[in-house]
């Protein structure tokens, strides 16, 4: 009995990572997640495409280094991968008050990757001195601030920390799923409000791309390894990790996560194909090609996935409603004519040519696969291919050809043109804009286009210099993360900017009714806590996008990636979305 005692540890001490140490109560990953039980060791490769600024996810907005900190923070509250659902992360739990207006987080009892214990002292130096900290780069001062009053946190005891908000904020944990927690005993002698003689943007300088990496501390399923400027970025599993797989095995199973910075994505491409990268995400473009590739034997899978995350954005077509010219800006607000201009987007032929099949028709925004929030009944509203359609709106109102001539004219008698701006180094919208500049030709609607530097698309935007514009901007799990962009009086609600005063604040008297509706619905949605009733909100205002189209949603294109065969736990579950996550995947023997 001793010998089989002695057996069953050395077994169960080789299958954990060497100096593993499990939290008392490790979270569950969902087995949604899972096609199999992994392996533990060898290492996934990914490619980066350009290289971090920093590593410091409140010091700069950056991309990269996003997708590298990821692996390394987290939040209190996260998002399931396979579901899009809120669930515990490093709160364990938490509780709403009757007023909505307190929220208690009872926390993991974890410890950060150097062995330090994380505590509430850690949650609330967060969210108070970095996420609400005016001065660091990549704060969210407006994501935890109503009505000009910011959330406040307390500690109440080292394993529980309250929210006290201003107001009942239904978004709040959602929101509060993009907060990562930092450590306090690292980052603490960066923050002025704490330090005397510290300048206020120090918190910037932080964890930059040549601190030591044993100083970058997490509580994710990894940490920082090694960093060879512009070349990798190599990650070790965390000894801490609180995440178990279904049968109890810490997770990740890989032992090291590496990222190649590779910025050219043909290089980074042929890297895939020689082996030397794991993953990557493909564009309709050289999806055949690989596709074919697979067929044929190569060895690795590609994968075609519902459209559930908020990128790749989908593009939109708007009209100036502030354009210079009266006539033009008196026909761009009417609804008719938006209404009519939707009769002429041919979404079936766009997303068979421009997206070779591997896009869908899109939501107003909410994408269809968003099951919280999508409202089927948009389906019903939204216009059809239809050029009769659109020539008899037109007609209704006073934009005919009167001399016969091929072309329509205005009412008061001037040629009707159009210059529609979109961006260059966009393939899709430029394909899309050689495709409505075809049919508005045909229509009797001379269009001239103009094809510009993405950068300069967002500046003529901001400035509202332009008079029709293919533009594209992401989704979120939750209509509130995009209130800038949706609701009227915000910053990127850019195709009526005169809905906004120079000091950015919403001017309601310059709203017609149908958008004052919309802008009382977002702040009715952003403090209802019942869920049902949020969702009521946000099914009135797809609807009223749907009917009235301030702008008009064109595809959405799928998610594309390619995986090699060595890796495991990369697939595509029942309802066609792609799953696979870095601590869930691994290495086949």
């Amino acid at each position: 009995m001793k010998r089989v005692a002695l057996v069953l540890l050395l077994l169960l001490a080789l299958a954990l990572p060497a100096a593993a140490q499990l939290p008392p109560n490790p979270a569950v990953v969902d087995p949604a997640l899972f096609e199999e039980i992994g392996t533990y060791g060898g290492e996934l490769v990914l490619g980066l495409s350009a290289a971090p600024r920093s590593f410091n996810f409140y010091g700069v907005i950056d991309n990269n280094a996003y997708t590298v900190l990821y692996n390394i923070l987290d939040p209190l509250v996260a998002e399931n991968p396979a579901t899009g659902e809120l669930i515990p992360a490093l709160a364990e739990r938490w509780e709403v008050d009757e007023t909505g207006t307190q929220v208690t987080f009872y926390l993991r009892d974890v410890l950060w990757s150097d062995g330090t214990p994380f505590t509430a002292d850690d949650v609330v130096f967060t969210m108070v001195h970095v996420v609400m900290n005016p001065n660091a780069e990549g704060n969210s001062v407006d994501r935890f601030t109503l009505g000009g009053q910011p959330v406040l946190w307390e500690k109440v005891d080292d394993r529980t920390v309250k929210a006290i908000l201003p107001s009942p904020y239904g978004a709040f944990t959602r929101v509060l799923s993009h907060a990562l927690m930092v450590p306090k005993h690292k980052l603490e002698p960066y923050i002025a409000a704490l330090n005397r003689g510290v300048e206020p943007g120090t918190i910037n300088q932080a964890w930059t791309t040549d601190t030591p990496v044993e100083d970058i501390v997490g509580t994710g399923p990894f940490v920082l390894s090694e960093y060879i400027v512009d070349q990798k970025i190599t990650l070790k599993r965390n000894p801490y990790s609180w995440r178990v797989d279904p049968e109890g095995n810490q997770l990740p199973y890989v032992d090291r996560l590496v990222y190649l910075i590779v910025q050219d994505p043909e290089v980074m491409l042929a890297q895939f194909r020689a082996g030397e990268i794991h993953r990557i995400t493909i564009t309709g473009q050289n999806y055949p090609a690989l596709k074919r590739e697979e067929l044929a034997g190569a060895n690795y899978r590609v994968l075609t996935g519902s459209p559930v995350s908020p990128t790749p954005s989908p593009p939109h077509l708007s009209f100036n409603w502030d354009v210079d010219d009266a006539e033009k800006r008196e026909i761009f607000r009417n609804d008719k004519f938006r209404q009519a201009m939707e009769y002429t987007i041919d979404r079936h032929r766009i997303i068979e040519d421009v997206y070779n099949t591997l896009a869908i028709i899109p939501g107003v925004p909410v994408l269809p696969a968003n099951k919280a929030f999508y409202n089927p009944e948009i389906e019903k509203i939204m216009r059809p291919y239809d050029l009769d359609k659109a020539k008899e709106l037109l007609e209704e109102l006073g934009i005919v050809d009167r001399d016969g001539d091929g072309i329509r004219e205005l009412p008061s008698g001037r040629p009707f043109e159009l210059t529609l701006t979109t961006a260059v180094n966009v393939q899709a919208h430029n394909d899309i804009a050689v495709i409505l500049k075809n049919e508005w030709d045909q229509l009797g609607i001379p269009t001239h286009l103009q094809l510009i530097s993405s950068a300069l698309v967002g500046e003529r935007r901001s400035a509202g210099e332009f008079e029709v514009m293919i533009e594209a901007f992401g989704n979120q799990p939750d209509p509130q993360l995009r209130k800038a962009i949706w609701q009227p009086g915000r910053a990127l609600y850019y195709w009526h900017r005169s809905t906004m005063d120079e000091n950015q604040q919403p001017v309601l008297e310059n709203m017609v009714d149908w958008e004052r509706r919309v802008f009382d619905l977002f702040e009715l949605g952003e403090v209802e806590m019942d869920v049902a009733q949020r969702k009521a909100y946000y099914d009135e205002w797809q609807e009223i996008y749907a009917d009235k189209v301030p702008v008009i949603f064109i595809a959405k294109g799928m998610e594309l990636a390619a995986v090699s065969n060595a890796v495991g736990n990369v697939f595509i579950q029942e309802n066609g979305q792609i799953i696979g996550t870095n601590y869930t995947a691994f290495i086949k023997q």
